[in-house]
């Protein structure tokens, strides 16, 4: 049987086509036309892209057909501290979010954090004085469309920031751990703009005179949330956060450590850092206690270090990025002679499909893989490495970890390379402390030795990797043992290494009972 179509036909079937196409449309997301309109809207990312270092001038050509732009607001001008004029609009697309200055006069104030609006930004330039803005906006090219919406925010580190700025520029941000550069005086207020140290990266925390907390007094440590925004060529960073209200800012300063704390506290007896199968957030460190501590009263924190490549790390334990990794130890308590852990969150033996050993003492897990770590490290599936230039890890009291920070307890292994590890003039490196293999200085001379891996003996040692280069993801428990003094403070008998296997059977009394494990005498 022969079909025909005539125009009539085939108009119907266009037709039906056309009219499925529009059930299935979704109205939330703006972006989205019928099928052959152009969408009179872009995205943020999209407008900031156009931005090759000059002036643009925003019409249908360079956007594309377009003419505006929507998002949330994150500035309120109630609180004093935003660049006059400004509205902050920022906007969850693909998967990421993205944001925009947008400046409009005197109409800036009338629009709240949470507000959703759409801004016509045709016949309007984009440019950029410290940070990309769009000007030449008002009133009459602002539409509110609704209030009251939540606000999303990136917890991040300075070194991401300061690395692809383009990816924070005009969101709302966090950072865990600042320390104010140089050390605030008795007195000194934010008003203005003050250094902030994370990892080895800086930025400035700007305060503006209007500011509500503008003569709230510097501490000597923060957590900080605010909008970042590019920096100009005269300020003293590349990259600012502009806090927006007084709790924005949270005091994170160390207490006094009480007496009874004494000369490491803490010792480090064992690692897993290569488990069979993926590494990703099953890798883990055991210590030990040398004496009581509740944590919430005295804070502590374990850094490891991942020193892959010849790029120096000049800050050391402080480097973050993809180098170091902190997790800080802020709840739970330890008795003198309790064996715990910190690691990934997956809390197994050795890896996927293993033994759970969720039971023994763990004092914090972060799912390192997925998280930045507590204020150092981004995201990394290989917190410790397997092989190559020498890992380390280093215990602090305290969470405040910078570059002149001095662990109470460390131990390096794997090879020697140190191009990654310390300077060539010595002077910049991972600091050690006086330990079973490590001294701060030398006893005869009184020569100073700060750091690891200093040439000529100096704090050279460090432990085999597991097995050698090619020997990995065996599922190996890296056990540290010797004798330690818990009057004295003062190791008696060095820790040696135990490499053994585990399989997925094994049991936590494995890796904490038998002859290789560190004994503690009084």
């Amino acid at each position: 049987m022969k079909t025909i179509f005539n125009k009539k036909t085939i108009k119907a079937i266009l037709l039906a086509l056309l009219a499925s196409v529009g059930l299935f449309h979704s109205c939330e997301d703006k972006s989205e036309n019928y099928l052959g309109e152009l969408s009179p809207y872009i995205a943020l990312e999209d407008v900031r892209a156009l931005h090759k270092g000059s002036d643009v001038q925003l019409n249908e050509e360079t956007l594309t057909g377009a003419s505006k732009i929507y998002g949330t607001v994150i500035s309120d001008h109630r609180s004093g501290n935003v660049p006059d004029g400004t509205i902050i609009l920022q906007q969850w697309k693909r998967n990421r979010l993205r944001g925009m200055a947008i400046h409009a006069g005197s109409v800036a104030a009338d629009f709240l954090p949470g507000d959703s609006i759409v801004v016509n930004i045709n016949n309007k330039t984009l440019t950029r004085d410290g940070f990309l803005t769009v000007t030449g906006v008002t009133t009459a090219d602002i539409e509110k469309i609704s209030t009251g919406n939540n606000i999303m925010g990136v917890t991040t580190t300075a070194y991401s920031m300061n690395l692809a700025p383009q990816n924070f520029e005009g969101t709302l941000v966090k950072i865990v751990g600042g320390q104010m550069y140089p050390k605030p005086e008795t007195g000194e207020v934010f008003n203005g703009t003050k250094l902030m140290i994370n990892g080895a990266d800086t930025v400035g925390i700007v305060t503006l005179p209007e500011a509500e907390f503008a003569q709230t007094q510097v501490p000597r440590n923060i957590n900080v949330t605010g909008i970042m925004l590019g920096a100009k060529d005269s300020d003293i960073t590349k990259n600012n956060i502009f806090p927006r209200y007084s709790e924005d800012i949270v005091d994170v300063s160390d207490p006094e450590v009480p007496e009874y704390i004494g000369s490491t506290p803490i010792i480090i007896t064992g690692f897993c850092n290569d488990p069979s199968g993926g590494d990703s957030n099953y890798e883990y460190i055991q210590l030990r206690a040398n004496t009581d501590i509740n944590f919430a009263e005295v804070p502590f924190s374990v850094v490891t270090s991942n020193n892959a490549g010849s790029v120096l790390h000049t800050a050391g334990w402080a480097t973050g990025g993809a180098k170091t990794y902190k997790f800080n130890l802020t709840e739970g308590s330890v008795s003198k002679g309790d064996i715990f852990y910190v690691g990934g969150h997956q809390k197994k033996i050795n890896g996927a499909n293993s033994t759970d050993i969720s039971n023994a003492k763990w004092i914090r897990t972060i799912a390192t893989a997925n998280d930045p770590g507590d204020g150092l490290g981004d995201k990394n599936s290989n917190i410790m490495p397997n092989s190559g230039n020498a890992g380390g890890i280093a215990v602090f009291i305290g969470t405040n970890v910078a570059e002149q920070s001095v662990p109470v307890d460390v131990i390096f292994y794997g090879g020697n390379g140190t191009a990654s590890i310390i300077s060539p003039d010595k002077t910049h490196g991972y600091r050690i402390a006086n330990t079973d293999h490590y001294a701060m200085y030398i006893q005869d001379t009184g020569e100073l030795t700060p750091f690891f891996s200093m040439g000529d003996g100096k704090n050279d040692f460090r432990f085999p990797h597991h097995g050698g280069p090619t020997n990995t993801d065996a599922g190996y428990f890296f056990q540290l043992g010797g004798q330690f003094n818990t009057t004295t403070r003062k190791w008696e008998t060095p820790r040696e290494h135990n490499i053994f296997i585990l399989d997925k059977s094994s049991t936590i009394d494995m890796i904490e009972t038998g002859d290789g494990v560190t004994k503690q005498v009084d």
